[in-house]
């Protein structure tokens, strides 16, 4: 009697693990080939302020979801402090191995990385595009890249959802940061 009820079990476990394959295949072929994600947050500082912390990894890591994950990861610096070809490398257990660096900058605009990972193909932007609000600054920050290839779409199929969850941790974190920032300190910054 207990080996047609182990038999049994054995058949409903296997038929289930089946479906949840099939359901993981569907969903992962129906992800985009380009994949998006993007959050918003409105600072109370002004626009030049924001811009100085998006437009250099100086402080990268004070605010940066990534740097509480993995504290113990190295970082590297190359080209100049701010602007296009600002570029920042880094090495981690948890973060992995990649380096972005600024491909674009337009002053109290909009600031364009460029990532590269170790373990992936391809680069992938990420973008800060500040808009003025009130006596504040609307924040937005974007994520795109390419889901050409079944591997790229599984990814995203999980990635999607913790990266937008990191990119309001780290757009928090930012507000926070330069909230609590002297007057005085942001203004010397800009001038």
């Amino acid at each position: 009697m207990s080996l047609i009820y182990s038999m049994k079990a054995l058949k409903i476990t296997g038929v289930f693990l089946l479906l949840l394959i099939v359901i993981v295949l569907i969903f992962t072929l129906v992800q985009p080939k380009e994949g998006h994600v993007e959050r918003s947050i409105v600072i109370d500082a002004p626009v030049s302020t924001v811009f100085v912390e998006v437009n250099s990894f100086k402080n990268f890591n004070s605010w940066s979801p990534w740097a509480k994950m993995d504290p113990e990861a190295h970082y590297t610096y190359e080209g100049p402090e701010t602007g296009v070809g600002a570029k920042m490398t880094w090495d981690g257990k948890s973060a992995g191995k990649g380096s972005q660096w600024i491909v674009e900058s337009v002053p109290d605009q909009r600031v364009k990385n460029g990532i590269t990972f170790e373990d992936f193909n391809g680069t992938f932007y990420s973008e800060y595009i500040l808009q003025p609000e009130g006596s504040g600054t609307k924040l937005t920050w974007t994520y795109d890249g390419t889901n050409d290839r079944f591997s790229s779409k599984l990814m995203w199929l999980f990635m999607k959802g913790a990266l937008g969850t990191q990119y309001e941790e780290g757009l928090a974190d930012l507000k926070h940061m330069l909230e609590k920032k002297p007057a005085s300190e942001a203004h010397s910054e800009t001038d």
